[in-house]
């Protein structure tokens, strides 16, 4: 991803550079016995110096984990990856040596202490552990979702930039995509209110209406019925677990089970009609 085309950083992809530039000027103070203070380079210059190092340059690469997950590689040229070497084994800064194996060492040693240091500033940020496990001196696998330029300057020293490249599971953790606004449920609608009382049938609120059990029923011929005297057994259509029906004239209101109270039959009930279907069966 080109540096022109990156979007803003996130507050935590923001401090996880800080963590880094902070933590690299540290390691270069106490290996110089200077100062160190970092900045980001804008978007333009970040840029130009990606593509001054397409050559004679050498790649960085960690792979980060616990808390933090993806691949964190860096990008500087040949000449600061000398000149930081030189700083770390005391020798006299020359940027027109070679790299030798020594300075592939001593570059590899100077950027396990950065990262070191930047995993333990990290903690925080992550939520926890974090650590950074070197690769080697070997251009990043694949491309980067993104590149961030950091620079390094002190009084008397020589300035040292480099390209900070992430991966895309890195990017992801560090710089989430914006979620989408989650709006509240709507309420669900309110319930129809209940019909109101016809007014006349206010009227009849106190008048009194008989209220029948019925246990079941049978129909039978007219014979039968003649023949029917005490100690006759009638049959009804109803099991002695079906429930008992509470009639007002002909019409069910309800159903229930009968119990005893104080010595006279009563119905609890289990089942009721709505109070307008009442209503109705009276009109009825």
């Amino acid at each position: 991803m080109s540096a022109e085309k990156q979007s803003p950083h996130s507050p935590k992809l923001k401090a996880y550079l800080e963590a880094w530039g902070t933590s690299v000027g540290r390691v270069l103070k106490e290996v110089a016995g200077a100062p160190h203070t970092w900045h980001e380079l804008p978007p333009d210059a970040t840029q130009a110096l990606a593509a001054s190092l397409k050559e004679n340059s050498i790649g960085i690469q960690f792979e980060a984990s616990q808390h933090l997950s993806g691949n964190q590689g860096f990008l500087l040229s040949t000449k600061d990856a000398v000149r930081l070497s030189q700083l770390l084994l005391a020798e006299p800064e020359d940027g027109s040596s070679a790299m030798s194996n020594d300075h592939q060492d001593a570059i590899g040693e100077l950027f396990r202490q950065f990262a070191g240091a930047a995993a333990s500033s990290l903690k925080s940020l992550a939520g926890g552990e974090v650590s950074f496990k070197w690769v080697g001196l070997n251009s990043f696998p694949g491309s980067p979702a993104m590149q961030a330029g950091l620079q390094w300057t002190s009084p008397g020293l020589t300035t040292v930039s480099l390209i900070a490249e992430l991966g895309p599971t890195l990017v992801s953790a560090l710089n989430p995509a914006p979620q989408a606004l989650e709006l509240p449920a709507p309420s669900p609608p309110p319930a129809p209110a209940a019909n109101p009382r016809d007014p006349k049938l206010e009227l009849l609120m106190d008048v009194e209406l008989d209220v029948t059990l019925r246990f079941g029923e049978r129909q039978m011929a007219l014979h039968d019925i003649l023949d029917l005297s005490a100690g006759s057994v009638v049959e009804l259509n109803q099991y002695v677990q079906d429930p008992v029906e509470l009639l007002v004239g002909r019409k069910v209101i309800a159903r229930g089970e009968v119990v005893v109270v104080d010595g006279s039959y009563a119905l609890r009930v289990m089942q009721i009609v709505s109070p307008m279907e009442r209503i109705e069966s009276l009109r009825a």
